[in-house]
């Protein structure tokens, strides 16, 4: 199984790149294979609502480096996305990666990609109530579910969650891909 895994945070060694590799330390374990996109420090531009993807139904035309991801993504079998949360949601950089996916629809609003890959949202944040922002994180996964993906869970990681704890989420969650 292909996971692909897209570290959000432009901190390398911060917090929720940790939490996303603990996540992959499972995944492996489980004995898939992972490719790793650093979003977070990628050279990306955000939708320029030029609907050539609509005109050719083909991946974002934008010559950056997503290309190679959405290449990776048609072979996938499951997704991992974690995003620090900045001003109470998901990171600005996640965001235009996120609306950089509306090329995997049509016209019509119809997918072109396969149904069925597994996202897994991870999100790390100071507050320590987990519940606080569930609802920009909801927000922010619905938008994979409109591709046919199917959302497997939202982990939500605090300052004070044990590594332990996500450890444990991580190989729960593995094998369920």
């Amino acid at each position: 199984m292909l996971v692909l895994a897209v570290k959000g945070s432009p901190r390398v060694d911060g917090k929720t790149n940790k939490f996303i590799d603990t996540f992959l330390k499972g995944v492996a374990e489980a004995g898939h294979d992972v490719k790793i996109y650093n979003v977070g420090i990628m050279a990306l531009k955000g939708c320029q609502s030029c609907y050539a993807c609509k005109e050719q139904i083909t991946d974002c035309v934008i010559d950056d480096e997503l290309k190679n991801y959405f290449a990776d993504l048609h072979n996938a079998d499951a997704l991992i996305i974690g995003a620090p949360n900045y001003a109470s949601g998901v990171c600005g950089q996640m965001v235009s990666f996120m609306n950089r996916h509306y090329c995997l629809i049509d016209k019509e609003h119809k997918p072109h990609i396969k149904p069925g890959i597994k996202v897994v949202g991870v999100f790390a944040q100071g507050q320590q109530d987990k519940e606080k922002y569930i609802d920009n994180y909801r927000w922010f996964m619905s938008d994979f579910e409109r591709r046919n993906m199917e959302l497997i869970d939202i982990v939500v990681a605090t300052s004070a969650t044990e590594d332990e704890e996500l450890f444990a989420k991580a190989n729960e969650i593995a094998k369920s891909l």
